[in-house]
């Protein structure tokens, strides 16, 4: 899942969730993140066990139609700062992509404890923290509280976006493209220069319908 882990057995090749320590945090097994001492709490502050925040997206989980795969967990600045991922699955196996989940805590008010899930999360310990579905809640006096709805949310919108995601590859698969139409939408959303998809074209210029040739010449 992450280079500084042990390989695994061989699976489908998936993409692998983008958990990067480069910044002084080591990766480390669920039993030693529990091991973690969680500071006194003031009357402003109240520190959130990095066990804590795992196992309440764990209870969550279990309620859904969705399982945990592979996990990552890191620490770093002597156990203050915790970053993890999580690969779910649904009970639908499907190997076109999967979900991650990822998540971080802090024990020295660098940051809050945060959620963040989708197809493209990307987790580092240099604070860069990204994903389709984000929450986040401060260490203030009703975190316990407030935690699970928060957790639940965020499931809920992955939940959701997976639901829309197999409609819309489903879809993509039983639609049938072919050359000239794949390069000019290349070009439209930014993934190919126009120069280039015009020159890709130009090489199938006899192919192409009169309405497109014109496109073409504008391009060149």
């Amino acid at each position: 899942m992450v280079q500084l882990l042990h390989a695994a057995p061989a699976q489908p090749r998936r993409r692998h969730p983008n958990l990067i320590l480069h910044c002084g945090a080591f990766a480390v097994e669920l039993d030693q993140v529990v091991t973690v001492t969680t500071p006194r709490a003031t009357s402003t502050w109240t520190p959130l066990p990095h066990h804590q925040l795992i196992q309440t997206v764990q209870r969550t989980l279990a309620t859904t139609n969705l399982t945990i795969g592979t996990e990552a967990h890191s620490l770093t600045h002597d156990g203050s700062r915790y970053f993890g991922l999580m690969e779910i699955q649904s009970r639908k196996a499907n190997d076109d992509y999967t979900w991650v989940l990822g998540l971080r805590n802090s024990h020295d008010k660098t940051f809050p404890a945060g959620i963040v899930a989708g197809a493209s999360v990307f987790v580092c310990d240099n604070l860069s923290f990204s994903g389709e579905v984000k929450f986040a809640r401060k260490h203030t006096r009703f975190i316990n509280r407030d935690l699970p709805q928060l957790v639940s949310r965020a499931i809920g919108l992955l939940n959701e976006k997976w639901n829309e995601q197999d409609h819309r590859i489903t879809a993509y698969k039983g639609y049938e493209v072919i050359h000239h139409e794949a390069f000019v939408y290349l070009a439209s959303i930014g993934v190919m220069s126009r120069r280039f998809a015009a020159s890709r074209l130009c090489s199938l210029s006899n192919l192409l319908p009169d309405r497109l040739r014109a496109r073409v010449r504008k391009q060149e």
